[in-house]
């Protein structure tokens, strides 16, 4: 009778003790639970508002960029045609007479062989002409050439008789009444060319001496290629860009149409950039696209929260002691990451299942943590270069205007642009024009180490130099060449490297902003560019 009332009285410990323990199992599996399906909501809801943020930044910081690209297109295609207007009115002393058709002949005799140089460097130009203003000369007084039908070789042409034609007629003489009314130059939005048979492009220059109109000079694009460009842009899936002019679609073609612009506001994210010419450049990102990834992502929280609460709940039973402690740095480690902050630490545990659920932790914070410094240095750095892109260039930009402002300023500037890029992409195509452009890039960074150096076009890189670069920037240049003579494109039968520069120091009394500085630089490139071109 004792033996059986011991027996029962241990028994009934026992039992008491696997009650507790079911209910501090229970408990803790319970509030296991709902934890992780309180971070799982917290993560999903920080996730999402995070991919929205991200989109909205990705378009607009595309958009930035693919304007710089169309604008730095531009620009070039303006410094070609001011090139021609200075080479003419260069011609035009105190004592010429520019009534003269003696004067007005030699004039057009020396500029033909010069625009013909201007125009072969110039991307994209499909023509280009010079007229004198009918009322000092006759009404086909200049020069036109023009590739025709989609050649390659510029032919001379018969120019237009302006009296011929009402001032209205776009193609046949708007290139010259528009600038002549505007009295400044001006880009003639697109229209199609019967000549050359493509939709193109015009920028016009009206010149004047002694304030008196003489005529004007211009070159024609291809339009196409830019609205190829344009078209080609990717923003996600169903996303697409375009071009307006006051609020009016532009296309390169009549047959072309970009229904979705049409349709509901509401369905797209949109960004949009101010260009040279006038043209907005504007992007869509289709809704539905940035809901897709928001979803998938989305799914795949659940599938890791589902996946973590059987994990916890297996543990939890087995080591009640050992899965408090680790189980509690998880759940801190969550919430940074719900919160974005993904310097995280974990303990490492002798329990296989708590150790896999700490590296899983680990590599989503790894991941995330390098997704977001690769997103920074997308927006920050050249992709084909690794140098500075535009983006960083403009951040540099408002410091030093701010510097200039408050009076602390002192650097300088280096434009470079490498010589025969076009030259090499005709002949040995553009993968090697890319090996010319990456090589040169190393070679700047290399020599101005100690200066950040930025890629701001396609062929054109700038450096700004402070302190010591700023000091020796003359024997910074000279080591340059140095090492340009020394270097070669083996790809390209030997090609040396040949980079034209120009340097602009900041002087308080006549830089206003840094952009002051960076005309004066890039006029003295574009002067010892040209003396490389005669030698």
């Amino acid at each position: 009778m004792e033996e059986n009332k011991f027996l029962k009285e241990e028994k009934l410990k026992l039992n008491k003790l696997h009650s507790m323990q079911f209910r501090i199992l229970a408990t803790i599996i319970f509030a296991m639970l709902a934890i992780t399906v309180f971070i799982g909501g917290i993560s999903i809801y920080e996730v999402d508002q995070y991919i929205q943020e991200q989109s909205e930044n990705f378009v607009v910081v595309t958009c930035e960029h693919e304007g710089a690209q169309i604008n730095h297109v531009f620009e070039d295609m303006q410094k070609s045609v001011k090139i021609m207007e200075s080479y003419v009115l260069g011609f035009l002393t105190e004592e010429a007479d520019i009534e003269d058709s003696s004067f007005q002949e030699r004039v057009i005799a020396s500029a033909d062989k010069m625009f013909a140089d201007v125009a072969q460097h110039a991307s994209g130009a499909v023509a280009y002409y010079f007229r004198f203003d009918p009322a000092i000369s006759g009404s086909k007084t200049g020069l036109f050439y023009s590739k025709m039908d989609g050649g390659d070789e510029y032919i001379s042409l018969e120019p237009t008789d302006i009296g011929l034609y009402d001032q209205e007629d776009t193609e046949h003489v708007g290139w010259f009444w528009q600038p002549y009314y505007a009295g400044k130059p001006v880009w003639m939005m697109p229209y199609y060319n019967q000549n050359n048979h493509i939709y193109m492009i015009s920028y016009v220059v009206p010149m004047y001496h002694k304030e008196q109109f003489i005529g004007i000079v211009g070159m024609d694009f291809d339009y196409t290629v830019l609205a190829e460009r344009v078209h080609n842009i990717e923003i996600y899936e169903n996303g697409f860009a375009h071009l307006e002019m006051d609020g009016v679609v532009i296309h390169g073609d009549d047959s072309e149409s970009v229904p979705e612009i049409k349709a509901d506001s509401n369905q797209y994210l949109r960004a949009s950039k101010e260009l040279t010419n006038g043209m907005t450049l504007v992007l869509s990102a289709n809704y539905d696209d940035i809901r897709q990834i928001r979803y998938e992502i989305g799914f795949k929280i659940v599938y890791v929260v589902l996946l973590l609460s059987a994990v916890f709940t297996v543990v939890a039973i087995l080591v009640v002691r050992k899965i408090v402690a680790p189980l509690k740095k998880i759940f801190d480690a969550s919430v940074k990451l719900s919160k974005g902050d993904y310097n995280v630490e974990f303990d490492h545990s002798n329990i296989s299942e708590i150790e896999l659920l700490n590296t899983a932790f680990e590599n989503m914070a790894t991941n995330l943590q390098e997704r977001e410094k690769e997103l920074h240095l997308s927006a920050n750095r050249d992709s084909l270069t690794g140098l500075r892109n535009t983006t960083s260039y403009k951040s540099w930009v408002e410091k030093f205007d701010k510097d200039i402002a408050n009076k602390t300023a002192e650097f300088g500037v280096v434009v470079f642009d490498v010589n025969q890029l076009k030259k090499t992409n005709d002949l040995y195509g553009h993968d090697v024009g890319n090996t010319l452009i990456i090589t040169a890039a190393k070679l700047i960074s290399d020599v101005f180490k100690r200066s950040p150096v930025f890629r701001i076009g396609g062929d054109e890189f700038l450096a700004i130099l402070r302190n010591k670069d700023l000091k020796d920037y003359k024997k910074l240049l000279a080591q340059l060449d140095l090492e340009c003579a020394h270097t070669f494109i083996e790809e390209a039968d030997h090609l040396p490297i040949s980079i034209a520069r120009g340097f602009a120091k900041f002087h308080s009394k006549q830089d206003f902003t840094f952009n002051d500085v960076f005309k004066r630089a890039d006029m003295a490139m574009y002067g010892d560019k040209r003396k490389e071109e005669r030698e």
